[in-house]
């Protein structure tokens, strides 16, 4: 036999629109009962089960993301409480000690005080001693003028006579 070339072909009439709806379903169909609806199945399914994992995952993020963003708000307002009350305890220390101070600064100002009332009394004494030395009559017997200049508890006396800086010498 000699080597020819075979052609298959398969012809179909179609009569009406009905019919060719038939012969294409049965196409349709027969392709589905080759495998194509056996391996479309598990496809479904793998698909359904990464959209409820990818699902899951997602609300997952969600809840960690919202856990996260609580605990540094919360970590935040415990670090502020934290800082008011140092801030407090620290204000208490300087109440104490600045009451402190101003009763120690009470009984030196009380000390102070009285050293100032012992002085006051004493330069009362003084003046009057020297009000008593002024008032004496002093009999000089010559033109000379005598004056007495006290400031506080001392008193200055001044003569003033009537003379040269030559006669001073």
């Amino acid at each position: 036999m000699t080597e020819q070339e075979v052609t298959y072909t398969t012809v179909r009439f179609h009569k009406s629109s009905v019919f060719q709806n038939e012969v294409r379903s049965e196409e349709t169909q027969s392709a589905k009962e080759i495998g194509h609806r056996e391996s479309s199945v598990p496809w479904k399914l793998i698909v359904i089960a990464l959209g409820i994992l990818c699902s899951v995952l997602l609300v997952t993020v969600a809840v960690l993301v919202t856990n996260c963003l609580q605990y540094n708000h919360e970590t935040h307002e415990l670090q502020e409480t934290q800082n008011s009350q140092h801030n407090c305890s620290t204000m208490e220390n300087d109440i104490k000690l600045k009451e402190e101070m101003l009763r120690n600064m009470s009984i030196e100002s009380t000390r102070y005080n009285a050293l100032l009332d012992l002085i006051n009394r004493e330069q009362k004494r003084w003046y009057n001693k020297t009000k008593t030395v002024l008032a004496a009559p002093q009999h000089t017997g010559g033109c000379v003028e005598m004056h007495w200049l006290c400031y506080g508890i001392k008193c200055y006396y001044f003569i003033i006579d009537k003379r040269t800086w030559r006669k001073c010498i």
